[in-house]
């Protein structure tokens, strides 16, 4: 009785939840038998580490639900960060390998914080808004699904407007053009004096300075 929106959720929930809870169990069992500085018994490294590697299996059909959800809905906002988040979970599981079960516990904060620091420095250089757009309109042009343009007007700031001024001509539907240029309009809106100023809403004037003014 589930819609595939519910299914592709409730599966990838549950799946990113048990992967959590099992990375804290280790941690807390590691923690309370065994001193820092002390390797761990061979036999209970050995069950940690057919834990993780099982564990790392549901995280992998964690995000093959997410790809699903994003094939048959598009991407969103929500959908990249909670990618970047079960990236981050699965770099956790390859730390306790690497610490936890070798007995080296005292470093997996830092690795932790570490891959955390990393995936936030990849989310800002592949420019979430600018990706989602790219493949939202990838899914329009090359495979006919449904473009929520809405979406890309309400949510996406002017990161996303340089790719949909480079694609605006290969929009076919009179709506969608219509919706894409009005999302254009208010990206380039002046923000007020200088201290608004940023350079994601400059890029953004200047790649619609020599659009055709009849589309606004």
């Amino acid at each position: 009785g589930l819609t595939r929106a519910e299914y592709y959720r409730q599966g990838f929930f549950q799946l990113v939840v048990v992967a959590g809870l099992v990375a804290l169990l280790i941690l807390s069992l590691d923690w309370a038998h065994r001193a820092p500085e002390r390797p761990a018994d061979r036999r209970i490294s050995a069950l940690y580490a057919a834990l993780i590697v099982l564990t790392g299996f549901m995280v992998a059909s964690a995000l093959a639900r997410l790809v699903l959800y994003v094939d048959s809905f598009g991407l969103t906002e929500l959908r990249v960060y909670t990618t970047a988040f079960v990236v981050w979970l699965a770099a956790l599981l390859v730390l306790l390998l690497f610490t936890v079960v070798r007995g080296r516990r005292r470093w997996f904060a830092t690795g932790a914080l570490v891959a955390g620091i990393a995936v936030g420095a990849v989310l800002n250089l592949v420019n979430p808004d600018a990706l989602i757009a790219r493949v939202n309109l990838d899914r329009h042009l090359e495979d006919g699904l449904e473009l929520d343009m809405a979406y890309l007007a309400d949510r996406l700031s002017a990161d996303a407007v340089p790719l949909l001024v480079d694609r605006l001509d290969e929009i076919a539907d009179p709506c969608v053009r219509r919706e894409a240029t009005a999302a254009l309009r208010a990206a380039v809106e002046p923000a007020g004096d200088w201290r608004s100023f940023h350079f994601a809403r400059d890029d953004a004037a200047a790649a619609v300075a020599g659009f055709d003014p009849s589309l606004f």
